[in-house]
């Protein structure tokens, strides 16, 4: 895997602001673009601001990275964040593919397991938080989802949660053109240091296959050194 590139701004809303530029630049291209999305408060922001845009959001086709069981109007929803931060306030998205919430998590997590085969090739570009734990997705230390090698979508039991999240796995996430992961807070310090510089933690198993960004503020890079 080739080496993630740090990018450290004052603050989480210039971090939202570079992330908007980033997503610009790559959008702007031309053709299909399919991105998979994150939940988290930086995102939230980035896709607010995305909202303002006049982006021809005809070749936009949206995957999520991991969601919550939970029905899609539940607060914790990350599809309803994204729905009411972005998607209500634009028309003409090419695709949407929120996760299905079904009976159980494991037929919600075949079932979008369906919707990844549908697109082998990966994301063009893959947003991704990460916890203070390390956690990025819903892929969080010591769940066995981090030792999955052939399903693309699983329900991964969290214990400290005492529930299934839904998540993309390592396989497909790494088959990502590029990952962007957008840090945010002190309370992350102590791990973005870990992830980058020891390679521990879930996060450090995600890397796209032509480039990885952490576009991080001054107080999550505040342990990184020079």
């Amino acid at each position: 895997m080739s080496q993630p590139k740090i990018e450290v701004f004052a603050d989480g809303p210039a971090v939202a602001r570079a992330a908007l530029q980033f997503w610009i630049e790559r959008h702007s291209r031309g053709g299909p673009f399919w991105v998979s999305l994150a939940g988290g408060t930086t995102p939230k922001e980035l896709y607010r601001m995305l909202a303002e845009q006049p982006l021809n959001w005809t070749d936009l086709h949206l995957l999520w990275g991991d969601e919550r069981f939970v029905p899609p109007d539940h607060a914790d929803s990350n599809f309803r964040m994204v729905k009411e931060a972005w998607l209500d306030r634009i028309s003409g998205v090419g695709e949407s593919h929120p996760w299905k919430i079904l009976e159980t998590a494991e037929a919600s997590a075949e079932d979008y397991e369906k919707t990844l085969r549908a697109h082998p090739q990966g994301v063009d570009l893959c947003l991704l938080g990460m916890g203070d734990d390390g956690h990025t997705a819903s892929l969080f230390p010591d769940s066995k989802g981090l030792d999955e090698k052939n399903r693309w979508a699983i329900a991964n039991w969290v214990e400290k949660f005492n529930s299934h999240r839904l998540s993309m796995t390592y396989p497909y996430l790494n088959l990502s053109k590029e990952v962007l992961f957008l840090v945010t807070g002190a309370g992350k310090a102590a791990a973005l240091r870990e992830v980058l510089r020891d390679g521990r933690h879930p996060a450090a198993g995600v890397r796209g296959r032509e480039a990885t960004y952490f576009f991080v503020d001054q107080a999550a890079a505040a342990e990184l050194g020079g």
